[in-house]
């Protein structure tokens, strides 16, 4: 057996079934509904003045589909079969009823374009009441009259125009009272929920039968109104339960009406009936039709405006919700200044409650931007919007916030302008991230600029340092010309620590990192520190036992800590409490959104507190400058926080100063934590001796003095030197050199080719030779973020006769 064949012929067998089924339950449905229409025929035993299959065969192809004529068409052929007309006639009568209903659903589909049909908007009814009622009532008539005249089942001396005119309106009546109640109470409907609802729709339903009968049944005496005006009194009701319910009650009582007029009319009583049988119908078949347009034209339109009123309060309210919810303080002033609206931002930035404001005029404006405001105000009262002007504004508290506001005019009735919207957003934080980043530019620039005066410098400060120290090899100890000599090379030892400190804050220093311990670092400098400060200064620490690490330089770290302290202590002429805290530090995106360029993630922070006597916004906005000091003159180079500030960067951290005057300071400084276990600190003193050899140098070097000097110390200590003043020149030397080459000493920034260039290009031809790299500052060709690549031999200057020879030797006797 195959499955898959199986499976397949029960999916296609399944939906026949189900269309099989709802087909037959129709055809009964139909059948039963026509027999009981056909019990009020008038003219013979086909024509009825209220025909309720039609509302029942319209609805039904609306809501099952245009697929399900066939069992309309079954439907009125077994109903009409069991009358007294020929079978011929009832297949025709059939086929006009299933045309009709096929025609009214097309109709209004089309009118709709496919969408739900639920009679809850005016354009829908007015299609039904229109267009498909009366085009398919004529189809139905003009088909079943004229088949009844041409098979002779029609009455004689039976006009073919009343005949006609009876059908159509028994046709049309029954669209009107039976229809609209099935697609209303098929369709879900959003508005029809809750208990009151059902309670209004019962009051209504149980009131329209309650009267009906009263008046229909004619028991009120004819004293009181007269007798054909009664059935008006049933009008107030339709309409009640149009207004209130909508389509569904409007539909709902006028079929209960339509059921008990049409029942009463009938048996030959109620105020319809007139002296002859098609004179009633007509008066019955007018008041229907008027209830029941009344009826369903009130419930669309109740319908309509109730969906419009629930859209607007929906749209009210999410525009409420966005103002409540609007991290910018939006308010709306009268034409006359006062509050109208003050939503929560508002209060957060001005501090007062909308209860505090609703009603009164504006509090915000300060003394110095009253003016600006009202012009402001005076300008968008005339229809212009103003936006993004900073003002200055006053809060609850009366301090002063800068906000960039935005005005735009709020139109009333006939587009007059009745009153103002206001948006502010405060430009505080906005204002600080400004200058914290001219700020960080301005050292930035300051950085370069200090680290190429450093460079050029150091050139010249190895001329000077070394030749003093081929001077001091010559001259006699205790001769004038030595004493000379030796402050010669003083001052250019202090000018070369100068320029290291400038090199420091530049972030162009050649750094050892390694992951450290900072506690370890802090405790290892505590005694020097204690001889820094004095005996009136109390130095504290609190030490995090958990510390994470950090991968630093030791030395420079160690320099950080005596540059914080020794300026804290120069804060507290009459002595007080420096304190050295250490933590571990999360910081988030909130604290480096305030605090620029900081990235969120772990730190360990490092914290140098006084008690000294503080510092000032201007002091502070320039700590860092080098060169900058509060001291008196002699006492200070002003280097001591632009070292720290450079040591920071250059070791990927950030630092912080907070300080108010009188109230002393604190400098915070945040470096990345480290997850290796820290390294110990390990301090080693390299002996410089002055070694000699035999080797071959090639010495490339384009400032003339450094060069000349090079090649003298080299010289002095038996090596044969080869002199070049650039890259260019040292190829050349190299060609006419017919022996190989043991070490190259190159500066690293050189005009037109780089030192590290150079030797690139001398490599293949002598494999084995070495490169001792020389700079005023570690060029980024060898260095990144100030870290030596593995293997690059480096010597910074300025450096003397012993150091620089020393070196040489080192590398040349490296595997």
């Amino acid at each position: 057996m195959n499955i898959g064949a199986s499976m397949n012929a029960g999916s296609i067998r399944s939906p026949t079934l189900s269309w099989l089924t709802k087909g037959a339950l129709l055809v009964a449905v139909y059948f039963i509904v026509a027999r009981l229409g056909l019990r009020y025929a008038t003219i013979g035993e086909s024509i009825s003045p209220v025909w309720p299959p039609t509302g029942l065969a319209l609805a039904a192809l609306l809501l099952l589909g245009p697929r399900y004529w066939p069992a309309i068409l079954c439907g009125a052929f077994l109903a009409n079969a069991t009358t007294a007309v020929p079978l011929t006639a009832a297949a025709g009568i059939a086929c006009g009823n299933a045309a009709e209903a096929a025609l009214g659903a097309y109709l209004i589909r089309r009118s709709f374009g496919g969408q739900r049909i639920a009679l809850d908007k005016p354009g829908a009814v007015r299609a039904l009441v229109a267009i498909a009622a009366p085009l398919g009532a004529l189809a139905s008539a003009s088909v079943g009259v004229t088949t009844l005249y041409l098979t002779g089942a029609l009455p004689e001396r039976t006009p073919l125009a009343f005949a006609l005119g009876l059908w159509w309106a028994g046709d049309y009546l029954g669209v009107l009272v039976v229809a609209p109640f099935l697609l209303t109470w098929a369709a879900p409907s959003p508005e029809f929920v809750g208990r009151r609802r059902v309670t209004e729709l019962v009051l209504f339903a149980g009131g329209a039968i309650l009267v009906a009968e009263l008046v229909l049944g004619q028991v009120f005496p004819t004293s009181f109104l007269p007798r054909t005006h009664y059935p008006y009194l049933l009008f107030p009701l339709v309409i009640g339960a149009a207004l209130r319910v909508g389509p569904r009650g409007a539909s709902l009582t006028t079929l209960m009406v339509a059921l008990i007029a049409v029942g009463h009319a009938a048996r030959g009583g109620g105020p319809f009936v007139m002296q002859t049988v098609p004179s009633t119908a007509v008066v019955l078949l007018l008041y229907i039709g008027v209830l029941a347009v009344t009826g369903l034209g009130l419930g669309a339109v109740a319908a309509q405006h109730r969906r419009a009123d629930v859209g607007l309060r929906d749209a009210h309210e999410r525009l409420r919700t966005v103002v409540q919810s609007s991290p910018l303080a939006m308010y709306t002033l009268d034409r006359t200044g006062h509050v109208l609206t003050w939503n929560p931002a508002a209060e957060a930035l001005y501090g007062w409650r909308a209860e505090e404001v609703l009603g009164r005029s504006a509090p915000t404006a300060s003394d110095d931007s009253k003016v600006e405001d009202e012009w402001l105000r005076e300008r968008v009262l005339q229809g212009q919007a103003v936006k993004g002007v900073e003002l200055t504004h006053r809060r609850k508290d009366g301090s002063r916030v800068n906000v960039s506001l935005s005005i735009a005019p709020l139109h009333g009735a006939g587009d007059r302008v009745a009153g103002t919207l206001s948006i502010a957003a405060d430009l505080t934080e906005i204002r600080q991230l400004e200058v914290q980043y001219r700020q960080s530019q301005k050292l930035e620039a300051i950085g370069r600029l200090a680290g190429g005066i450093a460079h050029d410098f150091n050139n010249i400060l190895t001329a000077i340092l070394g030749t003093s120290d081929l001077l001091l090899k010559d001259l006699d100890a205790g001769s004038r010309a030595r004493e000379d000599v030796e402050e010669i090379r003083r001052a250019g030892q202090r000018a070369a620590g100068l320029t290291r400190q400038l090199l420091v804050f530049s972030r162009q220093q050649v750094l050892d990192p390694r992951v450290l311990d900072l506690n370890a670092i802090v405790t290892n400098a505590q005694t020097m520190l204690r001889r820094l400060i004095g005996e009136d200064v109390d130095l504290r620490t609190i030490l995090a036992p958990d510390l994470g690490a950090v991968r630093a330089d030791a030395g420079q770290l160690e320099q950080v800590i005596v540059n914080l302290t020794v300026n804290a202590r120069d804060a507290m002429p009459r002595g007080g409490v420096v304190t050295v805290e250490t933590a571990n530090v999360e910081l988030d995106g909130r604290y480096a959104e305030r605090h620029i360029p900081a990235r969120p993630g772990p730190y360990v922070l490092l914290a140098v507190s006084d008690t000294g006597v503080g510092m000032d916004t201007a002091t502070k906005a320039r700590l860092f400058e080098p060169f900058f000091t509060t001291k008196g003159p002699g006492k200070g180079t002003g280097l001591g926080l632009a070292t720290v500030y450079g040591i920071v960067k250059q070791n990927s951290g950030y630092i912080w100063a907070y300080s108010e005057p009188g109230h002393g300071a604190t400098f915070k400084i945040y470096l990345p934590r480290a997850g290796p276990a820290p390294e110990p600190v390990i301090r080693t003193d390299v002996p410089v001796a002055a070694t000699r050899g035999s080797e071959v140098v090639l010495v490339v070097e384009d400032e003339e003095e450094v060069l000349r000097l090079t090649t003298r110390i080299l010289e002095d200590r038996g090596y044969t030197v080869l002199s070049a003043a650039g890259g260019e020149e040292a190829l050349r030397v190299v060609e006419r050199h017919t022996t190989g080459i043991d070490l190259l000493v190159t500066d690293v920034v050189m005009p037109g080719m780089s030192g590290r260039e150079v030797a690139l290009l001398l490599k293949p031809s002598h494999p084995e030779m070495k490169v001792l790299y020389l700079s005023g500052y570690p060029d980024a060709s060898i260095v990144h973020q100030g870290l030596l690549e593995p293997g690059l031999a480096f010597l910074q200057k300025p450096f003397g006769p012993d150091v620089l020879a020393a070196k040489v030797r080192d590398v040349l006797d490296r595997s």
